[in-house]
């Protein structure tokens, strides 16, 4: 009796754990550090990714951020704007190459909002 208790307890466990909700693919794009003052050495706001999910549309940060640094997957292009629906032109941030010093981007006004787009918008 205890045995079959165990085995029905065991076979619904993974059943349950089967059948669960599978993860969803969102490709990697870039990762981006931020800083609530300029020179990328204070006030680390931590480190973001950003998925494809996330690309082709305004993306408000949580907190402003005066200065940034960006590794971004080739073929994007990532702009941080200073308005939180990204109506302003924006700002092209400058991508680090892994390997390499990282590129601080500054900006005198604090951004608020970022939009990540594929250079070639016709390529998958």
């Amino acid at each position: 009796m205890y045995f079959t208790s165990i085995l029905a307890g065991m076979a619904a466990l993974t059943a349950t754990a089967q059948g669960g909700p599978l993860p969803r693919f969102d490709p990697y794009v870039g990762d981006m550090r931020t800083f609530s003052t300029s020179g990328c050495s204070t006030n680390n706001q931590g480190v973001g990714t950003v998925t494809q999910s996330m690309t082709g549309s305004c993306q408000r940060n949580p907190d402003p951020f005066s200065s940034m640094y960006l590794y971004m997957g080739a073929g994007w292009v990532f702009r941080a704007h200073g308005d939180p629906e990204c109506k302003d032109e924006g700002t092209v941030i400058s991508t680090s190459l892994t390997g390499s010093p990282f590129v601080c981007n500054n900006h005198t006004n604090a951004w608020v909002a970022y939009q990540v787009d594929r250079l070639n918008p016709g390529k998958a």
